[in-house]
């Protein structure tokens, strides 16, 4: 097998990260996609549609877990990583193709739904299932730290995400919004199709080989996760908390800033909106440390400990780096780095705490559903801080409180699961 456990590790940095590059180009491309695919006379209107499109990707994506789910636990790790990799790769590149509403009509709607779907079908089956198949290729000894290495790509995609979105809206100058956007789409083939040839060229999971033989492997890995609910449990509330400290955080500033806080404040849109980019560089960078660390940090503290102490951090900073962000000082990036520095540390080690909770002949199919719940879930969080800074006081202060409020929330959520002792299984038993 040699070291094709890093390749493995590799593909999934590269396919999982699509997942974040699409909030970003999506959060920040909103306001075209409304203009070229959803032209209405009512705005609000036009923006349900346009974010709706953004909610079928996550609302489908657990139906992506169980069908990939059983793909992956029955029929082998590498065959569902090779399909889920196409998927989302050709799906990204039909969006990026994609003739608008003023080419084809009322099919370039409907067709950008479908695309969105094929997507969260794809990113379903890839969310915890792809790191499940490197995971069971690593060494044990070495796993804290391949899984720092393979969950960093989130965040090199969000950096990513937003330096070609700043690059390519300076090149394409006033043609970024008819053509120049869909650069960003097309770029995303280039890692889903790397990933695509390492998986093809790549060996099936030692582990999973070895519990098929066995024969010991169910019809429907889905019915058999009742036996394990305790750990889904707890899977789902660290998870939870950690998907809606992005979503309803750092996350979403591309659109909140510009859209909303500036307003209130009084400053330029098109200024929160470069700021907000930056931003999310800072936080980004902050995080690929982060998660490169979070090896040794499991190493020093124990898997659990590892949730807790960057998650106390986040309790504290996060009401400060909002509030510097929204006043778009300075001071906002080396805080943004170290809010994205300590979200890192707290979120790598999910995929490597979440394979030890279940059996191998469900892995895939547990890791994978849980996670996928959590991203219909995790939306809401946005929601949730959008609406409570959409009717906050003009101030500030109160926006601050407003927009910080749902990050408080979830960072105890991650605290109280860690805190749970999850209940062991028999290994090896059917």
């Amino acid at each position: 097998m040699g070291r094709k456990y890093l390749l493995a590790a590799v593909s999934t940095m590269l396919v999982w990260g699509l997942e974040y590059y699409d909030i970003i180009i999506y959060a920040s491309l909103a306001q075209i996609f409304s203009s070229l695919f959803f032209p209405t006379q009512s705005q609000l209107m036009s923006a349900v549609a346009t974010w709706g499109a953004f909610a079928t990707t996550y609302v489908v994506r657990p139906l992506g877990a169980v069908l990939f789910g059983h793909i992956g636990d029955r029929h082998g790790r590498r065959t569902a990583t090779i399909l889920d990799s196409a998927l989302v790769g050709l799906a990204g590149l039909g969006i990026g193709v994609l003739p608008t509403y003023s080419t084809i009509g009322l099919a370039a709607p409907v067709m950008l739904y479908l695309l969105r779907s094929l997507q969260g079908l794809g990113i379903g089956g890839e969310a915890g299932g792809g790191a499940v198949w490197a995971l069971e290729q690593t060494p044990e000894k070495w796993r804290p730290y391949v899984n720092g290495l393979m969950y960093s790509g989130l965040s090199w995609a969000v950096f990513l995400a937003s330096a070609l979105t700043l690059w390519i809206k300076e090149l394409f100058g006033a043609m970024f919004v008819e053509i120049g956007w869909r650069f960003l789409y097309v770029i995303g083939l280039a890692p889903a199709l790397l990933a695509l040839l390492i998986r093809i060229g790549g060996v099936e999971s030692p582990e999973w080989l070895e519990r098929a033989s066995s024969g010991k492997i169910p019809k429907i890995p889905l019915t058999a996760i009742k036996n394990y609910w305790y750990n889904l449990l707890i899977l789902i509330l660290i998870n939870l908390g950690l998907t809606l400290y992005y979503y309803g955080g750092s996350g979403y500033w591309a659109y909140l800033l510009p859209k909303v806080i500036a307003p209130k404040l009084g400053l330029s849109t098109d200024e929160a909106y470069t700021f907000s980019l930056e931003l999310s560089m800072y936080g980004a960078i902050g995080a690929v440390v982060g998660e490169l660390l979070s090896g040794a940090s499991v190493g020093l503290f124990g898997l659990r400990r590892s949730f807790v102490l960057p998650s106390a951090g986040l309790l504290i900073i996060a009401p400060i780096a909002t509030y510097y962000a929204f006043a778009q000082s300075p001071a906002a990036a080396p805080l943004s780095f170290t809010m994205g520095l300590l979200f890192g540390l707290a979120a790598a080690p999910q995929t490597l705490y979440f394979a030890e909770l279940f059996p191998v002949e469900v892995r895939w199919t547990a890791v994978s559903l849980g996670w996928n719940i959590n991203a219909v879930v995790g939306p809401l969080g946005a929601l949730a801080t959008l609406f409570l800074v959409s009717v906050s006081p003009q101030s500030l202060f109160s926006l601050t409180l407003s927009g910080s409020l749902v990050g408080i929330i979830s960072a105890l959520a991650v605290i109280a699961g860690a805190s749970l002792e999850p209940r062991a299984f028999k290994r090896g038993a059917p």
